[in-house]
């Protein structure tokens, strides 16, 4: 079967993404870096941007640069007995954050990132991580020591957990520095996952973890010396730590970065980054793409060249081929080239990056049939209509399984199911769960092949491209038909530019019958005299006929009234629970049928 698709290259004649990563004996990560650091010391350099006014100013920081003040950091690190656990990483500033994150790596300390407390549901969750973790020493900047001190004094960990800034503290000399033991299996930092459908876990992510996945990226998006990055990812998540900051010393690179606050303050920030600092690839999840093809003018396409740019990888979230395709239109006058997208898979469990198309070629386009795709099929689009997914790519040297996951049974091409993971990529397991990280990381299949990972992804192979379709545990079920809740969203946000910029989540609740709740974000200052009640019954009347199902239910919240992760996605579990508990933030309307009213707490 050969599905419907726009692309410009053959899938059948393509090779599998890596086949030239070099093989990484169980080496330390601290050991590849020291010797990038021999090599290119002073020759290679991370440029960040801060704000000053609406200007931005350069603060260099070259490699010899950060492995001294990690020597130091590590020399300081090895004499405190607190240290003996994980310490958490509590920045706003990358660079200083990067200082503290290889003077961990330096003195084998366990690191763990999470993003600077900033309001009662983060302080929640990073005092979790306290408990998890086993938290004695909290680094930070002389900045943010205070109010963390008073937090920790209110939250009553002052007795237990320390809190030092490492831009104030006199720290250790640097050359007494001495490499301790390591090997691959040595752990190198806790990544903690998003809670966007779970309460976060401890990825255990070791060195040889660590290598294996940055060579894999270096090998997928053709990183080298010659290499020109420019970001604004978190530090603190898997994707800005691992697939920017440490690839840039893993490979040799270059690096300008600013911080997300600058790039959402003016997304055109990044773009004209990218033309001054003549990068050739910059990385982001789907959504800053949409945005800068809203918010760039065409004064500023028209000061713009991007024609430098090779890599433009999209991951982290579900990629829209409306989104590729509006970025290509729009930037396309700036010399933007439509073959730079690069579209990829990847999880925190699997350290990183597990798929990535080819750079150089436009990313595939799959019509595929809605309703083979609710029977688990991928289908050519018929009389049914036409669902246009994109795929992720080909495995960056790992091994990739479509499984059914009820009963373990390996799936053929075109089939959809879990996908599951095998390779040195795939974490050690979750800090302190045992059993999940027997559940997750040692999955066998029906005929005892494995461990592998279960991703908890749906998704089907095809060409040996792997096209992501949805989370397993969102799918909702109505009427004995599997919908992926992401096309309803995708289909309500598109109805009135009051909600194409603002989150959303679909859910479903059982009052007899699978009822549909669309829980809508809604940026008032765009309603241009529509009435919310208006936009309620639009949404109703479009999800019905659209997607055939009975009219949903619907609340519409001011935006920020919608849960997300420090990362941005939508947290489903804990907006299922608050509409159920009738504790919403920031209603403005709702229209809810009486069944499934009587199943909220009355208020």
């Amino acid at each position: 079967m050969v599905l419907q698709r726009e692309r410009r290259d053959d899938p059948m004649h393509r090779s599998a993404l890596v086949q030239d990563v070099v093989e990484i004996a169980h080496a330390d990560l601290v050991s590849h870096i020291r010797a990038q650091v021999a090599k290119y010391g002073d020759t290679r350099a991370y440029t960040y941007l801060r704000e000053a006014g609406r200007d931005l100013v350069e603060d260099i920081v070259t490699f010899s640069d950060l492995d001294r003040d990690a020597r130091a950091i590590a020399v300081w690190l090895a004499e405190r007995e607190d240290a003996g656990r994980p310490v958490l990483l509590l920045y706003v500033d990358a660079i200083e954050f990067l200082r503290a994150f290889l003077g961990c790596l330096y003195a084998g300390v366990v690191a763990v990132p999470a993003p600077l407390p900033h309001d009662e549901s983060s302080r929640q969750r990073s005092a979790g991580l306290f408990d998890d973790a086993d938290i004695r020493l909290v680094l930070t900047t002389a900045e943010h020591r205070p109010q963390l001190t008073d937090w920790m004094l209110s939250g009553g960990f002052a007795d237990r957990v320390a809190v030092v800034a490492t831009d104030a503290e006199p720290l250790g000399d640097p050359d007494a520095w001495r490499q301790p033991p390591l090997t691959g299996d040595s752990v190198a930092f806790l990544q903690y996952t998003s809670g966007s459908t779970s309460a976060p876990k401890g990825v255990v992510v070791t060195h040889a973890n660590l290598l294996h996945n940055e060579a894999a990226i270096a090998a997928a998006l053709g990183t080298g010396d010659d290499t020109r990055l420019v970001g604004w990812l978190p530090h603190f998540h898997d994707m800005g730590l691992i697939g920017m900051l440490l690839q840039v010393i893993y490979s040799g690179a270059n690096l300008a970065f600013m911080s997300p606050i600058t790039f959402l303050k003016r997304p055109v920030r990044w773009l004209e980054a990218i033309d001054r600092y003549r990068a050739d690839i910059t990385v982001a999840p789907n959504f800053a793409y949409e945005l800068v093809a809203r918010r760039v003018s065409d004064a500023d396409l028209a000061r713009l060249d991007l024609s430098s740019l090779r890599v433009a990888l999209n991951g982290a979230e579900p990629i829209r081929a409306h989104t590729l395709d509006a970025v290509i239109e729009r930037l396309g006058s700036a010399g933007f080239r439509p073959d730079a997208f690069v579209t990829a898979y990847g999880m925190a469990e699997v350290t990183l990056l597990a798929t990535a198309s080819r750079p150089g070629h436009r990313p595939s386009y799959y019509d595929v049939d809605p309703a083979a795709l609710e029977r688990n099929e991928l289908a050519p689009a018929g009389a049914h209509g036409s669902t246009r997914l994109v795929g992720c790519g080909f495995p960056a040297d790992v091994d990739v399984r479509i499984v059914a996951p009820d009963t373990g049974v390996v799936l053929p091409d075109d089939a959809v199911g879990e996908i599951w993971l095998r390779g040195d990529s795939v974490a050690a397991g979750y800090l302190g769960r045992p059993g999940e990280s027997r559940d997750r990381f040692a999955a066998r299949t029906a005929t005892g092949d494995g461990p592998f990972l279960r991703t908890g992804d749906l998704g089907a192979l095809h060409g040996g491209e792997l096209i992501v379709t949805g989370r397993l545990k969102d799918l909702l079920i109505v009427n004995g038909r599997n919908i992926y809740p992401q096309d309803i969203e995708a289909a309500v946000r598109q109805l009135h530019p009051a909600l194409d910029d603002a989150p959303g989540v679909v859910l479903t609740v059982d009052a007899g019958r699978e009822h549909i709740v669309v829980i809508q974000g809604v940026r008032r200052s765009a309603l241009a005299g529509t009435t919310p009640t208006e936009l309620v019954a639009q949404i109703k009347r479009t999800v019905a006929r659209t997607f055939e199902v009975p009219a949903p239910n619907v609340v519409l919240l001011d935006r920020r009234g919608v849960h997300r992760t420090t990362s941005g996605k939508v947290q489903r579990r804990s907006m299922h629970a608050a509409f159920l508990n009738n504790d919403l933030d920031a209603l403005l309307h709702e229209d809810i049928d009486p069944a499934v009213q009587r199943l909220r707490r009355t208020p």
